[in-house]
């Protein structure tokens, strides 16, 4: 899978040429092969030399990608012992976030039962 910064690097052109590298004589392999990537430097300075230039449209939305967002792109760039570790990392900030919820809730629980008991006593 390609990142978003792969996508303006490696136009389909460049991704057709890499393909082709394998089938060269081992000279033209190394040639292509750093003629590919002068060419996707140059792509990548050429997006980010015209405004506007942007890889995702998070800085207009409302709610922003979180961790979990994060964490699921990067995923899928990983091997699978990464993927592991990712996913690990991942179910134990699901378990903390739901432990934050319900000790919050819990909080707020107790406030208003002690609230009750100083209207019941006639303590305010």
């Amino acid at each position: 899978m390609l990142t978003a910064i792969d996508q303006i690097a490696n136009r389909n052109h460049l991704q057709i040429i890499k393909a082709t590298v394998p089938y060269l004589p081992e000279r033209e392999q190394k040639m292509i092969s750093c003629l590919v990537k002068v060419l996707e430097l140059r792509n990548v300075v050429r997006f980010f030399s015209h405004p506007p230039f942007r890889l995702c449209s998070c800085e207009g939305e409302s709610d922003p990608p979180g961790l979990s967002e994060l964490l699921n792109d990067i995923r899928s760039c990983c091997d699978e012992k990464e993927r592991q570790f990712i996913d690990q990392f991942s179910g134990m900030m699901n378990t903390l976030e739901l432990y934050a919820m319900m000790a919050g809730m819990e909080m707020s629980g107790d406030g208003e039962e002690e609230e009750r008991e100083s209207e019941e006593t006639g303590d305010l």
